[in-house]
This record gives C-alpha cells, sequence and structure tokens, in this order.
C-alpha cells in the first residue's frame, strides 16, 4: 500500500504513472484510467462521513449559488432536475431536505469544495504549484442506481478521484477539440463510448471536451472532480494585447466615428498590425506578458494552508539561526525594477528596495533555510526585518 503523502504532489495523484509520461501520452489528448486497487489511497481527503459536516458546518457562496450547493437529477425522459439545496430560517442549510432529495435519486454535489477542505486545499494547491494552471475541486455524492448528470463535455481537464464506491464513466471522442467555453453543448451523445469503472483509490484524468456522463449500480459513489483551468495560449495573446495598449496609445484610441457603416482604415490596420507583430516577437514583452498570467495565477491562490498564528508567536525569538520555510505547495514570484524589489505569492506581495533582490530571488528558490542564509550582503537586523514581515504576510512559516 502507497504512504500516506505528506504532500499532495502531481507525482502522487499519478502514481504509478510519471508526470512525463502523463504530458507526452495524455495531456490534452486522451483519457488515462489509473486503478490501484487501494481502498486507503485517499485516506486523507474527505470519506463519506465528512459529507454531512461539509454541508453543515462550512460556509457556501450564498451570492452565486452555482458555486455553492446543488442537487442534480438525470430523469427518465431526458431532461435533468437540478436545484439550490434550501436553506432555513437562520440561514442554515437544509441537510434534512438534502437528505430527502439524496434519497429519492439526487445527486449532492458541493462547489468550491477547495474553499470548505483543508486537505482539499492542499491537493490543489499542490497542483496549482506543479502545473501553474488554477485548480478547484468539487464534490459528488450520488445515491446508488443513480445518474447526476445529462451526458455533457467540460471546457477543462479534470482529475476524478474515486473515494468510496463504484462508479462507471462512459467517455465519447470530442465533437470539438479543446473546446472554449462557448463551444460547451450540453446536449450530447455518446457514439462508440469507452467505460471505465472506477474503484475506491482510482483515478480517471479527462481531457477537456471529451463528451462523458456517469452512473452507479449497487452501491453509492463519492468522488472528487479536480478541474484543470488553464490558461491557453490566447489567454498569453490577450495579456500581451492588454500590456501593448498600455504602452502604446495607437491601441488605445477609440474606432472612428460610425465605423459601422464605413470601410475600415487598412493603412491604419496595417500599421497597427506591424507595431503587433514587433511586440509579439519581442522576447522581453513576450515574457512580460507571461508575468502578467503569473500575477493572475498567484493572486487567485487565496489560502495558505500555514500554522500562522503559531509562527507569528515566534518571531519574538527570530534570530540568523531560526529555521523558516515556505510551502511547496505556492508559487511566488519576484520582479526586480530600478527603485524596488517585489515578491508576489497567495494573493499578496512585499516590496522592498532594490538591495532585498537577491534574497527575494532565494526564497523563492527554496523551500527550507536559515535566516542567516539570506544573501545579498544583508545585516543580521535587516534580514530578520524582511523575514518577519514575510512571515507576517502569509509566505513563510516558523519551523526552529
Amino acid at each position: 500500500m502507497s504512504p500516506v503523502p505528506s504532500a499532495f504532489t502531481l507525482e502522487w495523484l499519478l502514481d504509478p504513472v510519471k508526470p512525463i509520461d502523463f504530458y507526452e501520452q495524455y495531456y490534452e489528448s486522451k483519457p488515462l484510467l489509473v486503478s490501484r486497487g487501494e481502498l486507503e489511497y485517499y485516506a486523507k481527503l474527505p470519506r463519506l462521513e465528512a459529507v454531512d459536516e461539509l454541508l453543515t458546518a462550512t460556509v457556501s457562496n450564498r451570492r452565486q449559488p452555482t458555486q455553492g450547493e446543488r442537487l442534480t437529477r438525470s430523469e427518465p425522459d431526458g431532461t435533468m432536475s437540478d436545484q439550490q439545496i434550501r436553506t432555513t430560517g437562520n440561514a442554515g442549510l437544509d441537510v434534512q431536505a438534502a437528505y430527502r432529495a439524496y434519497h429519492d435519486g439526487f445527486t449532492v454535489v458541493i462547489n468550491q469544495t477547495h474553499r470548505r477542505s483543508a486537505a482539499v486545499g492542499r491537493l490543489c494547491r499542490g497542483l496549482q504549484a506543479a502545473l501553474h494552471h488554477p485548480i478547484g475541486a468539487n464534490i459528488y455524492l450520488t445515491p446508488a442506481g443513480a445518474q447526476g448528470f445529462l451526458p455533457h463535455v467540460d471546457t477543462h481537464d479534470v482529475f476524478i478521484l474515486q473515494l468510496h464506491g463504484t462508479k462507471e464513466w462512459h467517455v465519447s471522442s470530442p465533437p470539438v477539440e479543446l473546446p472554449l467555453a462557448h463551444n460547451r453543448n450540453h446536449k450530447q451523445t455518446l457514439p462508440d463510448a469507452q467505460i471505465f469503472t472506477l474503484m475506491p483509490g482510482d483515478m480517471l484524468y479527462l481531457p477537456r471536451g471529451f463528451r462523458h456522463k456517469a452512473v452507479t449500480g449497487d452501491s453509492s459513489s463519492l468522488h472528487l472532480t479536480v478541474g484543470i483551468h488553464a490558461f491557453r495560449w490566447h489567454d498569453l495573446f490577450k495579456d500581451a494585447l492588454e500590456q501593448l495598449a498600455d504602452e502604446d496609445a495607437i491601441f488605445r484610441s477609440a474606432l472612428p466615428p460610425q465605423y459601422v457603416d464605413e470601410p475600415l482604415d487598412m493603412a491604419h490596420v496595417t500599421e497597427m498590425v506591424r507595431r503587433m507583430t514587433a511586440a509579439l516577437t519581442d522576447e522581453s514583452f513576450m515574457e512580460k506578458a507571461k508575468e502578467r498570467i503569473a500575477s493572475k495565477l498567484i493572486a487567485a491562490d487565496e489560502s495558505t494552508g500555514l500554522s500562522q498564528f503559531r509562527s507569528l508567536d515566534a518571531l519574538a525569538d527570530l534570530s540568523d539561526e531560526s529555521i523558516v520555510s515556505r510551502s511547496p505547495e505556492h508559487l511566488c514570484l519576484v520582479r526586480i525594477a530600478p527603485d524596488r524589489a517585489t515578491i508576489e505569492f497567495v494573493g499578496n506581495f512585499v516590496t522592498g528596495p532594490p538591495v532585498l533582490g537577491k534574497a527575494l530571488e532565494f526564497i523563492a528558490q527554496r523551500h527550507r533555510f536559515a535566516v542567516g542564509e539570506l544573501p545579498g550582503n544583508l545585516s543580521t537586523e535587516d534580514r530578520i526585518d524582511l523575514v518577519k514581515r514575510l512571515v507576517s504576510e502569509g509566505l513563510l512559516e516558523v519551523l526552529l
């Protein structure tokens, strides 16, 4: 049996498939089933008993109901019933209504589980650090002999982790290769479907666009769907054009009056294309555009997962010999300008004078170090002050 992970990594999720083989043979191209036959492989993730607590003791997103809890059921006539779980008079969730609906064949959906379960949050942060794309997760509890959703496609890749019971997945080739959100069509058929049966400990990877449905048999099923909300090449070029507009007023100018009724000035368009081509083929310009994407990724990670209050208590005794750490589950980005050095992380950032640049780059490349190891000809007081600030802002924690 595989050991309980000290960190939820891509290697752990794919085992025994190697990440390099996953990237070369499956990523964005075809499904991958990992059959383990290990009931306890996902022992640190929510079990069936945890669903009640996730519904009653964690906070859902009431302002965006689709991001909270739902009840879904595919009907015999080919339609789907979809409803929110009712709330009680004190704004709590009516768990009894959820129990009744589940008994009547509805799938219980708990969206945004990475914000409601510490373990699922760790898993998503670990995968985000490996893949450099935003990661989110939802839980689905389906009663025996039921189907929660009609055949459909997702416009993001998913890892499906079977936590309890069994579920049968019917998967067909995509009608549109690597679809965008506007290509999504909820009414799908499943010609020549492959069938994948998932048991506890198994994992199924589905690239976006593959048509699928999932049904239970004699047992209920609990699975966690981990979604990869990938940044695509068109996102990079969109950010590059935003950056170009920041730098060149010609791209910020308005379309001419009555442009709908008049032909475009193609000489003007040609000049804009020339400037755009020059920018998009400039390595330093595109690196800046890539950094804009990276900033969005880092800013989206709102949870630290650290033991921060304990670390804050330890700051009074911080010295050059103190050992601090940065979680491998978190990305950080260092920017050095003539007048300042900045490190971005976990929806936050710290800025200081340029002399801190080498120390910040050191921190971004290491997960554990002594305060006295920080480079850059800093004094002991400067090193301690920098670490104290990064602990108080949520990037580092004090170990010893």
